[in-house]
């Protein structure tokens, strides 16, 4: 049933328009994972990885390490998303978004990947759970320092509006379990109460170091994809300014947005309306509404939403879209006043020149296709020892549509264990 359901909900993406070369090659991995057939995702990405460019590469090994640590095989999820991590690092900064607007003329989507800063939190939290879930207790606290730091500097950025839907609570609440059973409950409150103003219910009443518990972080849907549309917009200058103006798909009105690089070059080209290639967030279809664990055979209670994911990335993507419509139309326009130089007449040739760029160039529409669109938590206090965990799944008319594979998790006396379940999409 749930197999049915995946290759349905991931069908989505062979009919929307412009669907980019990366999701289409991500598409079999897609079923395969979601599905749980773990070796055969593998096999997929293996594959991927060897034969993608230097630009795709490292999101590759971002996929296949998620995929690895579903599949139990902590110690090569590490390898490959501490490689990825690596080489994210290393262009990290490389360039200011007025270097960005002033010299690109090259695709995105040639240059090497860089991941949206959930995703960069996203990475070290998979990393510190490789870890934990591996019995490396001291790598998984060296981790959580690091996430804690990845999360205080990305936060410094927010405004107080921005916060909640922009936070990580998932992120937050695994290194809240870390501090509980390292007796560091002042930590672990704080970061509790971080996640309170969000999602109270995913709280516990208070960080303890006594009682013996596990907490299911369950992975529910699919994290919305990008895919590239064709847009018109124009440059023109008012009062000495220069503004891009682009018409969007389902926005009321134009969208305009001031130009902060000084590389336009004079007058030349302004108010010519060109099309250009834009990224926009798709959010997919989900298999299940809800899920309930079950505990040692017992169906235990319904997880409630611990972190959407999905609304994170869409609204990274709402206060970046500035940036983004002027970098994506900035590169059509300069090519577009280099061929009209070359040709000698800007009227004749300007429309030509906007069609084929727009028909040739995509744009840059890649992302972590793993994963999930929400997480889901529920905690419960157990014996010490060994338990199985599995998860049941519900549809919005409280059907049961499928159930994940058990789990053995053992948990100490007096600790807490994470059992981190990915699900369908």
């Amino acid at each position: 049933m749930i197999r049915k359901a995946v290759i349905t909900a991931l069908a989505v993406l062979a009919v929307v328009p412009g669907c980019t070369t990366y999701t289409a090659r991500m598409n079999d991995t897609g079923v395969y994972y979601y599905d749980g057939e773990y070796d055969r995702a593998m096999d997929e990405l293996d594959e991927l990885v060897l034969s993608s460019s230097n630009e795709d590469c490292c999101l590759f090994m971002l996929e296949r390490g998620k995929v690895r640590l579903a599949a139990g095989m902590y110690d090569s999820a590490i390898v490959d998303m501490q490689g990825a991590e690596r080489r994210f690092d290393e262009i990290e900064g490389t360039a200011s978004v007025g270097e960005m607007l002033s010299t690109s003329i090259v695709s995105e989507g040639s240059k090497e990947y860089h991941p949206e800063p959930h995703e960069k939190i996203l990475l070290n939290t998979y990393l510190l759970l490789s870890y934990w879930e591996s019995g490396d207790r001291g790598g998984a606290y060296v981790e959580r320092n690091r996430v804690v730091r990845r999360l205080r500097e990305y936060v410094g950025n927010f405004t107080a509006k921005d916060d909640p839907p922009l936070d990580v609570p998932f992120a937050r609440y695994v290194t809240a379990v870390l501090y509980e059973n390292e007796g560091m409950l002042d930590d672990a409150r704080i970061e509790y109460d971080r996640i309170a103003k969000i999602y109270p219910d995913a709280v516990p009443w208070t960080p303890n170091s006594h009682l013996t518990e596990i907490a299911v972080l369950a992975e529910m849907g699919r994290a919305p994809v990008k895919v590239s549309r064709e847009i018109r917009g124009y440059f023109e200058k008012v009062n000495g300014r220069t503004f891009g103006c682009f018409n969007l798909p389902g926005s009321a009105g134009q969208q305009v947005y001031p130009v902060t690089s000084s590389f336009l070059p004079g007058d030349a080209g302004l108010g010519t309306v060109f099309t250009f290639a834009f990224p926009e967030y798709v959010r997919l279809p989900r298999v299940a509404a809800y899920c309930r664990p079950v505990i040692d055979g017992v169906e235990a209670g319904t997880a409630v939403t611990l972190d959407d994911l999905e609304e994170t990335a869409m609204e990274e993507f709402r206060r970046d879209i500035g940036t983004i419509l002027l970098k994506s139309a900035m590169r059509t326009y300069l090519q577009l006043l280099a061929q009209n130089k070359l040709d000698g007449d800007a009227g004749k040739i300007a429309a030509v020149v906007a069609k084929v760029f727009s028909a040739v160039e995509r744009a840059d529409t890649r992302s972590w296709q793993t994963l999930p669109a929400e997480i889901a938590v529920f905690r419960m206090e157990v014996e010490p020892g060994s338990h199985e965990v599995s998860l049941r799944y519900y549809d919005a008319s409280d059907r049961l549509v499928g159930e994940s594979a058990g789990r053995q998790v053992w948990v100490g006396k007096g600790k807490k264990q994470i059992a981190w379940m990915p699900g369908p999409p």
